[in-house]
């Protein structure tokens, strides 16, 4: 039901960028992005038969990119190495240190918005759009024996941040705050609370048309 108001909030900003103007930036952009990646959410919720156990991704550098026609853009985030360690619960054993490691890769299909016009060089900007989530971990002992040797999860998300950019002809500088919310797993009483997963990024701004 929440990815359902997200959805629609996706097809309500899309309305709303095309009959705002949101295609006045002409031409073609790429940028290259290198940054942080975090798990927003305190914890994840993850099931073992009767137990639960709690865990949390642990923030790690992030590659991206971005290419953009308009208003209409492609974003991708990459993450290797992300640990994932155990938070502990009163449900089971209270233990400490990390139960694997995993790779993420998240891309979304988003609109550009600029309700303020360019500043001299500054220009502000909102994006929002729809995506996926892919993670992969390669457990150690611990986690295996409690989830098997190997986690891979997809899921659909909502995308959206906001940014800048200073540009200086064809080539400028950006940097960007992005979330991409999904359903995530569900808790001990099975409600299903919305998992965060945060990019904070900069890099390069090209025009190549």
């Amino acid at each position: 039901m929440q990815l359902r108001r997200l959805k629609a909030l996706a097809g309500a900003t899309a309305i709303l960028a095309l009959t705002s103007g949101g295609a006045a930036a002409q031409g073609v952009t790429i940028s290259p992005l290198v940054g942080v990646y975090s798990q927003a959410n305190s914890i994840d919720q993850l099931r073992s038969n009767a137990n639960t156990m709690s865990i949390k991704r642990e923030s790690a550098l992030a590659l991206g990119g971005n290419i953009e026609i308009g208003f209409l853009r492609g974003s991708l985030n990459y993450v290797s190495g992300a640990t994932v360690k155990q938070s502990g619960t009163s449900s089971i054993p209270t233990t400490s240190g990390d139960l694997g490691t995993g790779r993420i890769l998240m891309g979304a299909a988003d609109l550009v918005l600029r309700p303020i016009p360019r500043i001299v060089v500054l220009q502000p900007y909102g994006v929002a759009g729809i995506g996926f989530k892919k993670f992969d971990y390669d457990t150690n002992q611990n986690l295996s024996s409690a989830f098997g040797s190997v986690k891979s999860s997809s899921t659909a998300a909502f995308h959206a941040g906001v940014g800048a950019d200073l540009m200086f002809g064809g080539i400028g500088i950006v940097a960007e705050v992005t979330d991409y919310i999904s359903q995530g797993e569900a808790d001990t009483s099975g409600h299903k609370n919305l998992q965060h997963d945060a990019y904070g990024m900069i890099g390069l701004r090209l025009r190549v048309f």
